[in-house]
């Protein structure tokens, strides 16, 4: 039988994990499945961009065109990966104690 303090450690470890898991398949499955699907038509971008005279504006445009999804998480060196490897792994060293 658990104490009321395990109780409550087991409970905040699997809403941490649980979290973890929730912010990954967001930024890794569901961003870049939604950023494909909703890419513009090439034919109908093409006549924007040549209507356009202005070169920076038909580099933006392009971007736009060619540019992927970068997941949001590791754009700071994946500090937030190990930070929340880290106390996932904390968590589950100190479940032996």
């Amino acid at each position: 039988m658990l104490t009321d303090v395990e109780r409550s450690t087991m409970t905040w470890r699997w809403a941490a994990l649980s979290l973890y898991l929730l912010i990954c398949f967001y930024d890794f499955i569901f961003c870049p499945i939604w950023w494909g699907l909703n890419r513009p038509d090439i034919s109908e971008f093409m006549a924007i961009i040549n209507a356009t005279s202005e070169p920076m504006v038909q580099m933006e445009l392009m971007k736009k065109l060619t540019g992927q999804h970068q997941p949001f998480t590791l754009l700071g060196g994946g500090l937030f990966h190990i930070a929340f490897g880290a106390i996932l792994t904390g968590s589950a060293v100190g479940m032996n104690k």
